[in-house]
């Protein structure tokens, strides 16, 4: 029944508990996963602007700054990809830059998906929200099931 899903993660605790959820997706059928990345178009204009706005920049240290960006993603999306493959998933990586809601949408009708499991809160992780507004964008605006992954209430306190 959901034989492809689509993983979206910003690295948070919250969105890595999908992990925990992959042998029970898998004897749901599940044999792919599509893992996205969203690199958020506001912090690629923050890091090509070295953090301080657009005047003033150092074209050498933009670039500096850009790699070791792209590297940690690289490594962070890798660890992930190598933890899915372990529980027996073939993975598919996304990495698309723009609005990250939009993005997950844009994703999953694109992959072809049966299904999207989400954290419930990212980066932001604002407590008194019940969902973080990336995870609510998704629930409301995607095309396919969203199963959406609570973060752990002893983290809350």
């Amino acid at each position: 029944m959901f034989k492809r899903i689509l993983f979206p993660t910003d690295f948070s605790d919250p969105s890595m508990k999908v992990l925990d959820y992959i042998p029970a997706l898998r004897g749901a059928g599940t044999k792919e996963v599509v893992l996205v990345h969203v690199i958020d178009r506001k912090d690629v204009a923050l890091v090509a602007s070295g953090g301080r706005g657009f005047l003033g920049t150092v074209p050498d240290q933009e670039t500096e700054t850009q790699r070791r960006l792209r590297e940690e993603i690289q490594h962070k999306v890798i660890d992930i990809r190598r933890a899915l493959e372990k529980q027996g998933v073939e993975v598919i990586v996304r990495v698309p830059i723009g609005s990250p809601g939009k993005e997950i949408v844009n994703t999953a009708d694109a992959e072809g998906v049966s299904l999207i499991v989400i954290g419930s809160h990212g980066r932001s992780d604002i407590r008194e929200r019940l969902l973080g507004t990336v995870s609510e964008y998704v629930i409301k605006n995607a095309h396919q099931p969203v199963l959406v992954i609570k973060r752990d209430v002893a983290a809350q306190k």
